[in-house]
């Protein structure tokens, strides 16, 4: 058996890895043989030199078999399925894909994140909810899967430990951008589910962490095959995010467009299309028997009757919401008092948008967290009033700025690039093909 210096010689090399040697090398690691200097030569080396599949494959069961796992259950025949997000600005459709995907008798375990770097996190806006409780045991899981069909519930210390030490590292070496170790990453804790279908939503754009359509399609790949090679069936969109998904950016905000929806209420159409096309893969994937079965119908429906934000009142008040805060959403959700207009500075159309930006001036409101120890603030939130390719008058406003401490408008980036002829947006939300 290989060392931990030649085990990292060979990935330097660009040697493919056996399974033997991976496993030996990241138990030593999680039993303190391996150390931490060791382990971020090794992750420089695959994010420089790459992993093979097979290779991403044996990480991502380490990092599965590092933890807890739901333990697998038939829950009267009911299907298991999740879905995942790699990230954007504006990126809310877990929190309407819930209620309502569970309307269609699926259960839906949701290993929610917080935010990570400019994007911001489900668990952090869902926060905005007083009361709301997120964390949970797999015992305690299972429970709430039976009685409300799904769960909000983020990641726990009894679950892939293996990513949390590895992330810690990856964090600070400047080893992130790497499709091997972001599968390995995603899927580990992911598949500690036990799932049926997981679909999964790539980002690309200036929001996004993978910045290309072909660098999204790499990772939309990567994950694909890894998951299918779990037997766990799989779909991957990927869709833009080149401008905020949906008409606000924030935390609570986010959560009041979300309720929008669940309310049958009209909502911004990227958002709307974009959450619609996640249920309906989500419900595929369910119900794989059915191909002919025509599920945005039905899902419509159950928008429109209330059924899904019945559903949506229902989980969230068995996972401790206040009775006062269910009673006053809107007011509790509504964004923060200070209102700062952002006006276009020439007439044209909005040809590009800063949405790395607009992440980053959301931390700076105090929407995002710098290190990991700051405290969120919930209410300060961005309307968009003008879309990608949207017509705009000189002093027309593009951005509403609403902000807990007041603001001048001279404060606020630049995020916005206007031209002369509109940008042609293309289609926004793409199905991988598999070759």
């Amino acid at each position: 058996m290989k060392t931990p210096v030649e085990v990292i010689e060979s990935k330097k090399r660009g040697e493919v890895l056996e399974e033997r040697e991976m496993r030996n090398f990241f138990a030593g690691y999680m039993k303190g043989e391996v150390a931490d200097y060791q382990m971020s030569a090794w992750l420089m080396a695959a994010c420089l030199k790459g992993l093979e599949p097979s290779e991403i494959l044996t990480l991502t069961k380490c990092t599965v078999e590092s933890g807890r796992c739901r333990p697998h259950e038939n829950y009267d025949g009911k299907p298991v399925v999740d879905k995942h997000s790699t990230g954007g600005v504006g990126d809310k459709p877990t929190i309407v894909l819930l209620p309502l995907v569970a309307c269609m008798g699926v259960l839906v375990p949701t290993l929610a994140g917080r935010g990570l770097g400019h994007t911001g996190g489900t668990v952090d806006k869902l926060e905005s909810i007083p009361g709301l409780f997120q964390q949970f045991t797999w015992e305690e899981a299972r429970k709430f899967l039976r009685e409300n069909g799904a769960i909000f519930m983020t990641q726990t210390e009894e679950v892939a430990k293996l990513d949390k030490r590895l992330y810690a590292l990856r964090d600070v070496t400047g080893t992130v951008d790497s499709v091997g170790l972001i599968t390995a990453s995603i899927l580990g804790k992911k598949l500690t589910e036990t799932l049926d279908g997981l679909t999964l939503d790539v980002k690309y754009g200036s929001g996004a962490f993978m910045r290309t359509f072909e660098d999204a399609e790499r990772l939309a790949l990567s994950l694909f095959r890894t998951a299918t090679s779990f037997g766990v069936r799989t779909e991957v969109l990927l869709t833009d995010m080149n401008e905020p998904l949906g008409e606000w950016a924030g935390n609570a905000v986010e959560v009041m467009e979300a309720v929008r929806m669940l309310r049958g209420e009209k909502v911004e159409e990227r958002f709307y299309n974009v959450t619609m096309s996640l249920a309906e893969s989500m419900c595929r994937l369910a119900f794989p028997e059915e191909k002919k079965r025509d599920f945005r119908p039905e899902l419509e429906k159950l928008l429109l009757n209330g059924e899904a934000y019945g559903r949506f009142l229902k989980i969230i008040s068995s996972q401790g919401a206040e009775k006062l805060a269910l009673e006053n959403l809107d007011e509790i959700l509504s964004p923060a008092p200070n209102l700062t207009e952002y006006k276009a500075s020439e007439s044209g159309f909005i040809r590009e948008v800063d949405t790395f930006g607009v992440g980053q001036f959301l931390i700076r409101l105090g929407a995002g967290r710098r290190v990991l120890t700051d405290r969120i603030d919930h209410k300060p939130g961005l309307r968009f009033r003008k879309k990608l390719g949207g017509k705009v008058e000189k002093g027309e406003t593009i951005m509403e700025v609403y902000s807990s401490q007041p603001l001048d408008a001279s404060e606020i980036p630049e995020l916005f690039l206007i031209g002369e002829e509109p940008e042609d947006t293309g289609s926004y939300v793409r199905h991988l093909k598999i070759s």
